[in-house]
């Protein structure tokens, strides 16, 4: 049960408390402390209401007519429901602050980092790293993550939280259909297919790029991607930085050699 449904859960409690229940009504007021304890720690003037919440005066036990007494019950009553309302509403706004810093904090994170996917090919993955570097970002590799304990899907899931990637088709296998077992061709590895999927499926295809490294065959079943040709002379690095910019990075196209 979550920080809300508990206190729901005591302000139903509270509501439907009978007045002379005293064994009860210490016993929510004694859970309220609690709750106020353990989920807004440092903050007295909760405290303060708490105790100053009174179902009776000093005369109750002495005197006093039915009138006065349930009008005094009710009053300890609806001070702390409106204490749990106000319990609710900062648990509320505190929650909608903290998922709106987050969401602004990850905004700002996805556009400093670029995701590599990449095979066997180390020159063309420390060139695109470079490339990346240069233009003033960070170059998410996988396998120079730490791993703490976490499976290979894990750190996909945790690394890929950034606003573009490049995915890098290498020469790294080779294959064909199985008729046609003299007709191989050159192919990525199965990671990067798979990578590439689910970087789609994560940040969008739009903020996912291709980049093909000679003859490599690509797969058929990712339609509807382009997939940027490494060229010798460079000219992938412009197509995409433009990529990049139409994904919302600050690029400066001058830092490109």
């Amino acid at each position: 049960m979550n920080k809300l449904e508990e206190l729901e859960k005591l302000k139903i409690e509270v509501q439907n408390l009978e007045r002379g229940y005293t064994n009860k009504r210490e016993a929510l007021l004694l859970k309220a402390g609690v709750i106020v304890d353990n989920f807004f720690e440092g903050k007295k003037k909760y405290h303060d209401v708490l105790n100053s919440t009174n179902f009776y005066f000093r005369g109750f036990n002495s005197g006093g007519n039915n009138t006065t007494k349930e009008q005094m019950w009710n009053s300890g009553k609806n001070k702390l429901i409106g204490l749990i309302d106000t319990l609710i509403y900062d648990l509320e706004v505190s929650k909608g602050s903290q998922k709106e810093d987050q969401i602004i904090q990850t905004n700002f994170s996805d556009k400093l980092k670029v995701f590599i996917v990449h095979g066997h090919d180390d020159g063309a993955k420390e060139t695109v790293a470079r490339f990346v570097a240069k233009l003033g970002f960070e170059a998410i590799i996988l396998h120079e993550q730490a791993n703490s304990g976490s499976t290979i899907i894990e750190k996909l899931e945790k690394h890929t939280d950034v606003g573009f990637a490049i995915v890098l088709y290498t020469a790294c296998d080779i294959g064909g259909v199985k008729s046609e077992p003299n007709n191989l061709k050159p192919r990525a590895r199965q990671n990067v297919v798979f990578e590439h999927g689910l970087l789609i499926g994560k940040i969008g295809r739009e903020n996912v790029v291709a980049l093909v490294k000679e003859d490599v065959e690509t797969p058929g079943d990712i339609s509807g991607m382009v997939y940027e040709p490494m060229d010798i002379g460079g000219a992938w690095k412009y197509r995409i930085a433009r990529e990049m910019k139409s994904s919302g990075y600050d690029v400066d196209m001058n830092k490109i050699d």
